[in-house]
Parts: structure tokens; C-alpha cells; sequence
């Protein structure tokens, strides 16, 4: 499998990278959604992992380019974020075929999106993969953190 990663903080590419290879995942890396592109255009990609807030061509906008790009635009997105306020979440939930998860969460969570988001549609598990049994993010440790501007940490 062929997976992107499009994020602006090289450690944490870095740390995917190691995390995927492990399971044999050829991994593609860029530091924003125009490199992204960039890659897209010259390599077969089976999904993309992608932070929100980057410089150049942040998450959101790089979401919507590869959606208008035909060649690419039935890829799986998985938005990755240190951020899960109200705000980010309404700007990355679309259809059944993108997730998000937290950049806190355990990257076995994420590698469970990525087997999830990768599985033809038919063949795949009703619901999406989900920590400890919640569907939504758990703020009962966190409330009044998050925001746009404000990572939880």
C-alpha cells in the first residue's frame, strides 16, 4: 500500500513513517498540501494522511483540491490534528470515505483507520473504527482547551 503524509512538523512524519513501514507501507512524505499534490500527480497514492493547519496549502484546502482532481479524488483522506475542537472537526467530517483522528491518539488507532479507510466499501466494517468504544471525542478531560488556536496537549 502506497500512503502520503502531509504535514508541516517533520518529527511527527517521521514518526508515521516508522510507524507504517513496519507494516510494509511504502510511505510518501510532504510538508504541506502543494508538495502534496506535487506527489500525487507523479506517484499512485491508496491513501492520505493530512494534518489541518500547515503553511502554503493547509489541510482543508489540499482536501478539496485532491477532491476536484479527478485522478485522485476517490483517494482516501484520514485528517490527522494536535487540534479536535468543534470548528476542525465540522471542516474535516464530508463522506464515508475520510476520517480524523487526534495526533494524541495511539498510532495502532491510526493504522485502524488506515486498514479502515483502505477496505472497499463492501467489504469493510459498518462503522468506522472508534477508541474505547466513543464515537465522538472524549472532552471530560479536557474542557475548555480546545480551540482553533489552542492545541490540546
Amino acid at each position: 500500500m502506497n500512503v502520503l503524509i502531509v504535514d508541516d512538523e517533520s518529527s511527527y512524519r517521521m514518526l508515521l513513517r516508522h510507524a507504517l513501514e513496519e507494516e510494509r507501507w511504502t510511505v510518501y512524505e510532504a510538508g504541506n498540501g502543494a508538495e502534496g499534490m506535487d506527489i500525487l500527480h507523479d506517484e499512485k497514492i491508496d491513501i492520505i494522511i493530512s494534518d489541518v493547519y500547515m503553511p502554503v496549502m493547509d489541510g482543508i484546502k489540499f482536501y478539496k483540491t485532491v477532491r476536484a482532481t479527478e485522478s485522485v479524488q476517490e483517494v482516501p483522506f484520514l485528517f490527522v490534528s494536535a487540534f479536535d475542537d468543534d470548528y476542525t472537526i465540522a471542516a474535516v467530517r464530508d463522506s464515508k470515505k475520510d476520517g480524523f483522528v487526534r495526533k494524541a491518539k495511539p498510532i495502532a488507532f491510526l493504522k485502524e483507520w488506515v486498514r479502515y479507510l483502505t477496505t472497499p466499501e463492501d467489504r469493510r466494517s459498518p462503522s468506522p473504527p472508534v477508541e474505547n468504544g466513543r464515537s465522538k471525542p472524549d472532552r471530560s478531560t479536557d474542557r475548555g482547551r480546545g480551540n482553533a488556536r489552542t492545541p490540546i496537549i
